[in-house]
């Protein structure tokens, strides 16, 4: 199948607005669908999604494009790879497509071996006497283990590996998915004598493993290296089985390990994820924002706990998060207590979670004016100048100083580091030719107007705007076979950004296209008129004929724009 026509069929059983709503939280706005972009940082939705057309625009960043253009932009990949992944989503047979040996390609394998891998280590715990006690013990049920897909390596040096090969996989391919390691005697499993958890991403694509072992050898957790699916900072267990419910509950819990992730999950709260064995990022926040800005943080009460909460925070609320906080029991992590409690006291210390400001003042070891500057400092690297306001009436509230003195601190914190407020929106880009925009835009609304637009025109000599121009050579060159789809798929970023932004916000009335192609075709005449006039009388000022029969045209122009 050739990709234009595999494209048309990816689009006619893959909507846009549903593959996108995986990435950013949609809402209808009349025709179309607003969110905030997840290209660039703004804080009022400027990114429209077009049902019918099938295409997406930002007018903030002017980024633009169908469901193909989304997803290249979105994980970086190439137009190969992101037809492949779409195609394979919609349930069309691709193996006869024709593409470049690229990442593409690389890409897919690995996702394949990974598949096996997941077979494989699934496949040894049916068997694993000692591996199936230990989930027993820490309460994980058969429906958890299915659900998760969870698996055992065996002690084998290299069982992995020789299964891997005698299904086909080679040496070079095992290494880059990072399953196993070359030493002297050759190649051996990375993962053996562990509990194996394989981590999806929010596509659900398996691009990892973390195993656990089962006493007390070190490490006790062991992930995957970085590959080029997997990107440890990026990806959070168990966001894909949760992402539902995160949209559904509006938050998302954010526990510290495997286990806490699965336990909560089993005990019904399935909009529970976890960083794997690192500290969250702000990379982390960007695929959880997708979902929900709204979260609450589950850790342990010790030292460590509150250190790593402390840390959170302040990611959290510098990526315009809300935050709460839920400190357990000494001793207790969400596994042991759900465990142990259930899950109605575990519900309960979650609508008792404590702000991000109680929180500090509760906590902090240090003296009061020194907390207070903390929770300032944290404030003052806020994008979100509504909820950095709410947070400063709290502080003023709960420490009992003054909200003017507060602000006054606060212009220092950010005069030391250099904050300055965000302005609210990313202006869209001017154009400089409303006339030719809106001639473009009724070709690209109705199509059926091309030829009586093209036959008035001289493309090169009446339009100005160089993109508006390459664009409308584009839309001659494809002649019969002009569509939105056949102009996109050969337009630069700047043309694409155009099309979109025109199809998505024409700029006239569609029932009045016809009046709308009239009035920018005289327009047009009339400038070049204009010149023509100008030019003219620049050379021969005195001759009063060239005058009279200047405006003698220019009367006739006139009547012919207004009959």
């Amino acid at each position: 199948m050739k990709p234009d026509r595999l494209l048309e069929e990816i689009k006619s059983k893959i909507d846009i607005v549903e593959f996108i709503s995986d990435y950013v939280q949609l809402k209808k706005s009349g025709q179309n669908f607003k969110g905030l972009c997840p290209f660039h940082s703004e804080k009022t939705p400027s990114f429209m999604v077009h049902p019918t057309k099938q295409i997406f625009h930002c007018f903030g960043c002017g980024v633009g494009g169908d469901i193909v253009g989304f997803l290249m932009k979105h994980d970086n990949l190439p137009f190969t790879e992101a037809l492949r992944y779409l195609a394979k989503k919609a349930g069309i047979r691709i193996s006869d497509i024709h593409y470049s040996k690229t990442s593409s390609e690389k890409r897919e394998k690995m996702l394949r071996i990974n598949e096996e891998t997941i077979k494989y280590f699934t496949g040894n715990l049916s068997s694993a006497t000692s591996a199936l006690t230990y989930l027993k013990n820490r309460g994980i049920k058969k429906e958890s283990i299915e659900q998760f897909s969870i698996g055992y390596a065996t002690d084998d040096r290299d069982g992995l590996f020789r299964h891997l090969k005698k299904a086909g996989y080679p040496d070079s391919l095992m290494l880059n998915a990072g399953l196993v390691a070359a030493d002297g005697k050759g190649f051996r499993d990375l993962f053996r004598g562990r509990i194996i958890f394989p981590i999806f991403n929010l596509a659900n694509d398996p691009v990892a493993f973390g195993g656990r072992v089962m006493g007390n050898s070190l490490p006790k957790y062991l992930n995957s290296p970085e590959t080029e699916l997997f990107k440890k900072s990026e990806i959070l267990f168990a966001i894909h089985p949760a992402k539902d419910e995160i949209r559904k509950t509006g938050h998302a819990l954010i526990v510290e390990g495997y286990l806490d992730a699965i336990i909560c999950n089993q005990y019904g709260f399935r909009n529970t994820v976890a960083p794997l064995g690192t500290a969250l990022t702000a990379k982390h926040l960007h695929k959880l924002k997708v979902l929900t800005r709204n979260v609450v943080l589950v850790f342990d009460s010790d030292a460590a706990g509150i250190a790593a909460a402390r840390r959170s925070l302040s990611i959290i609320l510098e990526n315009d998060f809300k935050a709460k906080v839920l400190l357990l029991p000494a001793g207790e992590d969400p596994d042991s207590f759900l465990r142990k409690n259930g899950s109605g006291p575990f519900r309960k210390m979650l609508s008792e979670a404590i702000t991000p400001v109680e929180f500090f003042l509760k906590t902090s070891k240090t003296e009061r004016a020194g907390t207070i500057r903390e929770i300032l400092s944290m404030i003052a690297g806020m994008h979100d100048l509504i909820l950095a306001d709410e947070l400063i009436g709290e502080l003023a509230d709960r420490s009992g100083t003054h909200e003017s003195v507060l602000r006054s601190e606060l212009e220092k914190s950010k005069s030391r580091s250099g904050t300055q407020p965000v302005k609210s929106g990313i202006a869209s880009r001017k154009r400089s030719n409303r006339t030719e925009n809106l001639l473009l835009s009724a070709v690209i609304a109705f199509p059926e107007k091309r030829e009586l637009i093209l036959s008035q025109l001289d493309i090169e000599k009446d339009i100005r705007d160089s993109t508006v121009k390459a664009v409308f050579h584009k839309i001659m060159m494809l002649k019969d076979s002009f569509s939105i789809n056949s102009l996109l798929d050969q337009a630069e970023d700047a043309e694409t950004a155009l099309i979109t932004e025109l199809s998505v916000s024409p700029g006239f009335d569609p029932e009045e296209v016809d009046r709308n192609i009239q009035d920018c075709i005289q327009r047009i005449t009339q400038r070049k008129f204009e010149e023509k006039r100008l030019a003219a009388l620049s050379q021969e000022p005195d001759d009063v004929a060239l005058h009279n029969l200047l405006l003698e045209e220019k009367r006739k122009l006139i009547r012919g724009a207004h009959p």
